[in-house]
C-alpha cells in the first residue's frame, strides 16, 4: 500500500502503512492538559494535585511495573501548567481558541463515499463521544456544534449519524442538547476498536509518546 500523507500539522502526520487501513484524519497532537490528567476543566486545585500524584507515581521512570518517562513528562507538563493559577488562565485562553477550530478533521473519501462513508462517520463520532466520557465524567456530552467543530463535518452530514446512533441506543440526548454515549455505545466502540485500530486515536487520549512504536500506535513522524 502506498504512503498517503495528511495536511501537515505540528510535529506529526498520519501515514497509511501495510498494517493500518488508509482512513485519514488530522488530529492536533499538542495535547489537552485536562485530557492528559483525565479531569474536568472545572477541576479545583485539590483535584489537580490528587490526580497528578496518583499518575506520577504510576508513570515515574523508576517504577519497574508501569514506569514510562515520556508519559511522566507529559503528565508533569500538564500539572505544572494547571497547578499555577496564572499559567492556567493563559492556557485556558489558548485552549478556548483551539477548541473553536477542527481538532479531528475527517479528510479522506472513506468518510464521505456511500454506505461505507456513513459507517465510518458513525464510528468516528461514537469514538469521540467515548473519549469525552472517559476524559471528563462531569461533562460527558458533546453538542452537535461541538462535533461539527471537532470533525469539520457539516451538521447535515452528522444528522443521520446521530439519528441512527440514538435509534440504536448507542447514544442518548442528554441535558442542554448534548449527545452522550451509553453503556451499549461503550461496548460497540470497544468491540470495533479490536478490528478498526485506525480509529483508536479518536477514542483514547494517550499518555504515551506517539513515536514509541507500540502495536496500537498509528502516528509517526512526517516523512521528509
Amino acid at each position: 500500500m502506498s504512503s498517503t500523507s495528511l495536511i501537515p500539522i505540528p510535529a506529526l502526520s498520519w501515514h497509511a502503512t501495510p498494517d493500518v487501513p488508509a482512513t485519514q484524519f488530522e488530529e492536533e497532537l499538542a495535547g489537552d492538559y485536562y485530557e492528559v490528567l483525565r479531569i474536568s476543566p472545572r477541576a479545583d486545585e485539590e483535584t489537580i494535585e490528587r490526580v497528578y500524584r496518583t499518575l506520577a507515581e504510576r508513570f515515574r521512570p523508576d517504577n519497574p511495573a508501569t514506569g514510562d518517562a515520556d508519559a511522566f513528562t507529559c503528565i508533569t507538563e500538564a500539572y505544572e501548567t494547571l497547578s499555577s493559577p496564572a499559567r492556567r488562565i493563559q492556557y485556558n485562553r489558548s485552549r478556548h481558541r483551539r477548541l473553536n477550530s477542527p481538532r479531528f478533521r475527517l479528510l479522506a473519501r472513506e468518510f464521505f463515499d456511500g454506505v461505507r462513508g456513513e459507517q465510518n462517520r458513525r464510528l468516528a463520532v461514537l469514538c469521540l463521544l467515548y473519549r469525552q466520557r472517559i476524559s471528563a465524567h462531569e461533562s460527558p456530552g458533546r453538542t452537535i456544534l461541538d462535533l461539527e467543530q471537532l470533525t469539520g463535518c457539516t451538521r447535515e452530514e452528522l444528522a443521520s449519524v446521530l439519528w441512527y446512533m440514538c435509534e440504536k441506543r448507542w447514544v442518548k440526548l442528554g441535558e442542554l442538547t448534548e449527545y452522550e454515549i451509553t453503556a451499549e455505545g461503550f461496548d460497540v466502540v470497544e468491540t470495533k476498536l479490536e478490528e478498526r485500530t485506525e480509529f483508536r486515536a479518536f477514542a483514547t487520549p494517550r499518555y504515551y509518546n506517539p513515536h514509541a512504536g507500540d502495536e496500537c500506535a498509528i502516528f509517526e513522524k512526517p516523512r521528509t
